[in-house]
């Protein structure tokens, strides 16, 4: 038998199957129980050994470990080893054992960095143990890496000779020797002003440090890009490299430079209060917070009004207070640019800003939405092409600025925007919608003029996707299987099916019903349309049907509505609630009156049984017949004769001549049934006359 990783799953004996598995888990139990009892009734004289393996690792699936035999005591062999105790899954995972000749092999290639030691109990058929140990040897399959390909170090100019900076070190997952020894700066050492320090920590890491070994000037050189090389103690050498930037940071020599010493920009008396009018822009050469421009307006030399106002950071030029052509048509600004140093370098630049008063008039949308209640909505069912909504655009300003382009943005390619005449625009469905995908669009429409600057209106409102019925309602699960007495009462729960429907509003309202079909006994049973739970409506009958089947419909709230359907199985659990039944409920026969006792003279279940829908009925005889009279208390005419008046004969026994008498024939039931007999048949029996006297007991004298 070989203990290996099925084709699914990660345990011993899997198999493709689900049935295979089932059957091949019950036998392997079974197996392994009877081992156990084996060896508990041998182990006084049981022996143990141990077997330490050692494997390379990397090696290939298949490679052979090892042999458990080599591990039993001088003289013991084995044809069968059952492997337990074992120490976690990866036994099972990672090596496969025949146990039948103990050759252990390697399931996948055996990672010493993942795992490094496997150990189980191999126990053969006689109680002998194995305590089997297998080592993965490390081999020189991983590089030193850095965390990092690349880090960028920043350094002042002229730094001290012998400052050091820590670096991040580089890792080797191998053990030792074989992890990182050592690291070289390859290249990029231009003057050689650089060094590397190591250090090895208890965790045997082997850190490193950068440390200043030369002058350091910015204005000879600004950065440095070293190439760092770590390599490992294998043979050969596996290496890995790292590039650091050195960075050396400068002093606040520079002051800040405008790309443009004047900036002009012209705008309409109606802007917008916070509109931004253009932005400056300056840069510095410095680093750090030597180089970072602030920007301010300087109010004793323009703008005392404070017209505008400049952002610190970006230096956008916005509106803060209206303008007005006739009061003011030009403004002058000195604009400053200052670094974050500690004695800052300032700049000027001038910005000149034209009012204009014309177009002084934004454009004017009008939207009408083409839906029926006029909202803006659409159906998921309409086809491309169909129109949403209409857009007139005007615009009060005359000449050029009167040319109004009009544009659509969002809705993520599903609407689109035509004209015809520049004056009316349409939107219109570009690509079929699927509510249950996305049920609603945000669409901004955008209406500007040709003005200089130019004016624009915009309006933004959601499309809301209404819903169609295209989706029926889907059951967890296609067929459902229950078992259930088949003495419950009516009413009693079965089990609760669940259907639900991508579509919202009554198309995604479920109801449920059951299928009508006579054949599967589905009358027996009822469901609630709203919850899905399936009760009993009638008394089951496991004698009538043992396994009625029921189909559930679950339809939704659509017009037209949509529907699906899942079978449900139910199992009925048998109960002795059945009496036997004769096939007959009269009998007749004959019989002589001088009969001896104990004749057998009328064998009704030999001609026909009595059925018990529950539990089988043996053949049974009356008295005198082949099976005991304990096993029939069927009425025998062979009893004494006051017993038989009891059994209901229509005349005095007195009478010689023949009598008609009718006897109570009792069920025969099976061994062990527990159910009262309550039902009997008569049998009528007629005597025919002979000539004789009776005892006192009923019975005739003989000579």
């Amino acid at each position: 038998m070989m203990i290996s990783r099925g084709s699914e799953g990660n345990g011993y004996g899997q198999f493709e199957k689900r049935g295979t598995w089932r059957r091949t888990g019950l036998l392997l139990l079974y197996v392994g129980l009877e081992v156990i009892g084996v060896l508990s009734s041998v182990a006084l004289g049981a022996q143990g050994g141990k077997l330490e393996l050692r494997l390379d690792e990397e090696q290939p699936a298949g490679t052979i470990v090892g042999d458990i035999s080599a591990g039993l005591p001088p003289g013991v062999t084995a044809s069968l080893y059952f492997i337990s105790d074992h120490d976690d899954k990866g036994v099972g995972n990672d090596l496969l054992i025949d146990e039948t000749t103990g050759i252990i092999k390697t399931a996948r290639r055996l990672d010493r960095e993942e795992r490094d030691r496997y150990s189980f109990t191999a126990v053969t058929m006689t109680g002998d143990t194995v305590q089997v140990s297998i080592t993965v040897n490390d081999i020189n399959d991983h590089s030193p890496s850095f965390p990092k390909s690349k880090t960028l170090l920043k350094i002042p100019e002229h730094t001290t000779k012998g400052t050091r900076f820590s670096l991040d070190p580089a890792t080797d997952a191998d053990k030792e020797p074989l992890n990182t020894q050592n690291y070289v700066i390859k290249e990029g050492n231009v003057g050689k002003v650089f060094r590397l320090e190591t250090k090895r920590a208890a965790n045997t890491v082997l850190y490193l440090d950068l440390v200043v070994d030369g002058d350091l000037d910015r204005e000879k050189r600004s950065s440095y890009s070293l190439v760092l090389e770590a390599s490992d103690g294998g043979s050969p050498r596996r290496t890995g490299q790292m590039t650091l930037d050195v960075l050396l940071q400068d002093i606040n020599d520079h002051a800040p430079v405008f790309n443009q010493s004047r900036y002009h920009a012209i705008i309409s008396e109606s802007l917008p209060q916070g509109s931004n009018i253009l932005q400056v822009f300056a840069s510095d050469a410095d680093e750090g917070d030597n180089g970072l421009v602030l920007y301010e307006i300087n109010r004793r030399q323009s703008d005392p009004d404070r017209y505008f106002v400049v952002d610190p950071r970006s230096g956008i030029i916005t509106l803060n207070k209206p303008l007005d052509y006739e009061v003011r048509k030009v403004h002058e600004l000195v604009v400053q640019a200052r670094d974050n140093a500690s004695h800052p370098e300032i700049t000027n630049a001038f910005v000149t800003i034209h009012v204009r008063d014309y177009n002084d008039n934004q454009p004017t949308m009008t939207i009408i939405f083409l839906s029926e209640d006029g909202s803006p909505r659409i159906s998921e069912g309409a086809q491309p092409g169909q129109y949403v909504a209409r857009i007139s655009v005007s615009d009060p300003d005359y000449g050029e600025y009167s040319n109004v382009n009009v544009s659509l943005e969002g809705g993520d390619g599903k609407f689109a925007l035509t004209t015809k005449d520049s004056i009316i625009y349409l939107i219109y469905v570009d690509k079929v919608l699927d509510r249950e995908e996305r049920d609603s669009y945000d669409l901004r429409v955008l209406a500007t003029d040709a003005g200089t600057p130019p004016l624009r209106a915009e309006s933004s409102f959601t499309i809301q996707v209404t819903d169609i019925n295209d989706n029926p309602p889907l059951f967890d699960q296609q067929a459902y299987n229950y078992t259930i007495s088949e003495v419950v009462d009516p009413g009693n729960f079965v089990l609760q099916v669940t259907a639900r429907d991508k579509d919202t509003g009554p198309n995604g309202e479920v109801r449920y019903s059951i299928l009508p079909n006579a054949g599967t006994n589905a009358y027996w049973f009822s469901i609630d349309p709203m919850t899905g739970i399936i009760t009993t409506a009638l008394q089951l009958d496991y004698e009538t049907n043992p396994k009625p089947r029921v189909t559930v419909v679950a339809m939704d709230g659509g017009r037209p509505p949509l529907s699906s359907t899942a079978v449900v199985e139910i199992n009925l659990e048998n109960i002795n609630d059945n009496a036997p039944v004769f096939s007959s409920s009269h009998y007749n026969v004959s019989i002589k009156e001088n009969t001896p006792p104990r004749t057998c003279f009328f064998e009704p279940l030999e001609h026909t049984r009595a059925a018990d829908c529950t539990l089988p009925l043996e053949h049974t005889r009356a008295a005198g017949c082949t099976l005991p009279l304990e096993h029939t208390r069927a009425a025998d005419c062979t009893l004494p004769l006051e017993h038989t008046r009891a059994a209901g004969c229509t005349l005095p026994l007195e009478h010689t001549r023949a009598a008609g008498c009718t006897l109570p024939l009792e069920h025969t039931r099976a061994a062990g049934c527990t159910l009262p007999l309550e039902h009997t048949r008569a049998a009528d029996c007629t005597l025919p006359e002979v000539r004789g006297q009776f005892t006192s007991k009923g019975l005739p004298k003989t000579a």
